[in-house]
C-alpha cells in the first residue's frame, strides 16, 4: 500500500476540509447549512458507521438538506469532546483486502450529553424541525436496562404535545427482533408513568414506531487503525470509525409524518421487515455464533482466521447452505444465495478480523434469537441440522468449561451472560445429563419435550467435548 498523505497529518475540522488529500472523500455540501431533522440517541460507533452515513448521502447527493443529525449521548463519553473539538466531523474507513476507502461524514451537526445537559437534549427532541428520532441504545436497555432513555423521550413527547407540535417517528436501530414494537412498549410505559394525563394514549395514537433491520460490522478502532489513517490518508482524526464495505438497512414504511428519502440512498423501505430480519439474524448472526463457539477450543481469535480454517469455514458454509437458508421465508428484493455468499465473504474479511470472544457475549440471548429458530424449525420439520446441533453443544461445553479463575469481575463483564449464575452449574453437569440445562435455558420448551432431540444433543455434547480436549 502506497502513501498519498502529506508530510504532516491534517487535523480534521471544517476549516481544513479543502486541504484534505484527494483520496479522502469529503462533504460536497456546506455542513453549516444542513438543517437537523433527525435526533439520534446513543451516538456510538455503529450509528456513525451506519445510519449517519445514509443520511450523509442524502445531503451529499443533493437530495435534501433537511436531514442533518443532532446526537444525544445517553452516557458521559469522551467521544463527545473529541467530536465537538473537530466540528462534529469524523472519518469512516471501509476496510477490505483492497485499498481502504476513507470518507469524512458531515451530517452530525451537534452532540449533546443528556446526563450533563438534559435541558438541551429535551430542546433538541422538542424542536419543530425534528421529525425523526433514531436509537442505538443496546438491546438490554429495552428489557429493564437504563429507563432514563425512555423517560427522556416521554418528557419530550409531552412537551411537543403541550406546544401543539407534530408527533415524532421513533425508530429503533438496535439489533433485537421487532425493535419497533419494543421501542413502542418502552416509550408507552414511560408515558404512563409521566405526570401528563393522557400522554400514553396520545403516544399510542400518534407516534410511529417502525421496525428496522440494521447490518454493518463495526469494530472498535485500534491504535493501529489510527496510525494507518494518518499514514495513508493524511488525517488526524480524534474520533475515527472503521467498518466493512457491506451495509444494509431495511425500514418499515410506518412514519408519523414526513420521512427522509431513504430509498434514494439504498435503504429498503418495506411493509414487513420480519423476513429481512430473519435472513440477517439466522445467517450472519448465527454464523458469528457458530464461529465463536466452534472455534473456542482452537487457537483462532478472529473471524477471518477461523473462516480460513477449512474445517471451521466448511462447517459454517454447510450450516448456512444446507440447514439455514432452505428454511427462510423470501425477503423481497434480496437474493438469499447472494446474501449467503456475501456473509461468508464478510466473515473472511482479513481487514476486519472481528474478535471471536466478542461473538460469545450474551450467549444465552444470542443462541435463543439466532440459532434456536433455525434449529427448532429443522428438528420439527425433519430437516438437516447437524451443524446447528454442534453449535448448541459447543455453547454448553464452553459455558461448562469455565472455571472459577475464568470468572472474576472483569471476565463476567466481558462475558455479559445474563443467565450465568443459573446456567453455569447446569452446564458443568451437562455432560452426564443435559436435561436440567435445557429446562433452565429460555426458549427450549418445544425441543426439550422431544426425547430424540435430547439424546442427539447429549451425544453431540460428548463429541464436542472429545474434540475440545483434542484441540486444547
Amino acid at each position: 500500500m502506497t502513501s498519498t498523505s502529506p508530510d504532516l497529518p491534517i487535523s480534521l475540522r471544517r476549516a481544513t476540509l479543502p486541504y484534505l488529500p484527494p483520496a479522502v472523500a469529503r462533504p460536497s455540501y456546506d455542513v453549516r447549512s444542513l438543517r437537523p431533522g433527525v435526533v439520534h440517541l446513543g451516538v456510538g460507533m455503529f450509528h456513525r458507521a451506519h445510519q449517519a452515513v445514509y443520511l450523509d448521502r442524502i445531503a451529499d447527493e443533493r437530495i435534501s438538506d433537511r436531514w442533518g443529525v443532532v446526537g444525544i449521548g445517553v452516557r458521559r463519553s469522551r467521544a463527545r469532546r473529541e467530536l465537538l473539538a473537530q466540528d462534529c466531523l469524523y472519518s469512516v474507513t471501509e476496510l477490505s483486502a483492497e485499498e481502504p476507502r476513507v470518507r469524512v461524514v458531515g451530517v452530525l451537526r451537534d452532540y449533546v450529553s443528556a446526563p450533563e445537559d438534559r435541558g438541551r437534549a429535551l430542546a433538541s427532541l422538542a424542536h419543530p424541525d425534528t421529525r425523526l428520532v433514531t436509537l442505538t441504545v443496546t438491546a438490554p436497555t429495552y428489557t429493564g436496562g437504563d429507563g432514563a432513555v425512555f423517560d427522556l423521550l416521554a418528557d419530550a413527547l409531552a412537551l411537543r404535545r403541550r406546544r401543539g407540535l407534530a408527533p415524532l417517528t421513533v425508530m429503533s436501530c438496535d439489533n433485537l427482533p421487532a425493535n419497533g414494537s419494543a421501542a413502542r412498549r418502552c416509550v408507552v410505559a414511560a408515558a404512563g408513568r409521566h405526570r401528563s394525563p393522557g400522554l400514553a394514549a396520545w403516544v399510542e395514537r400518534h407516534v410511529a414506531f417502525p421496525d428496522t433491520m440494521v447490518d454493518r460490522i463495526t469494530p472498535t478502532p485500534t491504535a493501529a487503525h489510527r496510525t494507518q489513517l494518518r499514514r495513508h490518508s493524511g488525517l488526524d482524526d480524534r474520533a475515527p470509525v472503521v467498518t466493512e464495505p457491506s451495509s444494509h438497512w431495511v425500514v418499515q414504511d410506518c412514519f408519523a409524518g414526513e420521512r427522509p428519502p431513504l430509498e434514494e440512498v439504498g435503504v429498503h423501505v418495506v411493509g414487513d421487515v420480519a423476513p429481512h430480519t430473519a435472513m440477517k439474524t439466522r445467517m450472519l448472526n448465527a454464523a458469528h455464533l457458530a464461529l465463536g463457539y466452534l472455534a473456542a477450543p482452537t487457537q483462532h481469535t478472529t473471524t477471518d482466521t477461523a473462516m480460513a480454517d477449512p474445517a471451521l469455514g466448511g462447517l459454517v458454509e454447510q450450516m448456512l447452505r444446507l440447514e439455514v437458508q432452505p428454511l427462510l421465508a423470501p425477503a423481497p428484493g434480496v437474493d438469499p444465495v447472494a446474501y449467503r455468499h456475501e456473509v461468508l465473504a464478510r466473515l473472511g474479511n482479513p481487514a476486519i478480523g472481528d474478535p471471536l470472544a466478542r461473538l460469545r457475549r450474551r450467549g444465552s440471548v444470542r443462541m435463543r434469537h439466532y440459532v434456536l429458530p433455525s434449529l427448532e424449525d429443522a428438528v420439527l420439520g425433519s430437516r438437516p441440522h447437524r451443524v446447528l446441533l454442534s453449535v448448541l453443544a459447543a455453547w454448553v461445553d464452553h459455558l461448562g468449561g469455565l472455571s472459577e479463575e475464568d470468572l472474576g469481575p472483569e471476565e463476567r463483564e466481558a462475558l455479559c451472560e445474563p443467565a450465568l449464575d443459573t446456567l453455569l452449574p447446569l452446564a458443568r453437569e451437562a455432560h452426564t445429563d443435559i436435561r436440567p440445562f435445557l429446562a433452565a435455558a429460555d426458549g427450549f420448551e418445544r425441543l426439550r419435550a422431544r426425547p430424540a432431540f435430547v439424546r442427539d444433543l447429549q451425544d453431540e455434547l460428548a463429541t464436542v467435548r472429545g474434540g475440545a480436549r483434542a484441540a486444547s
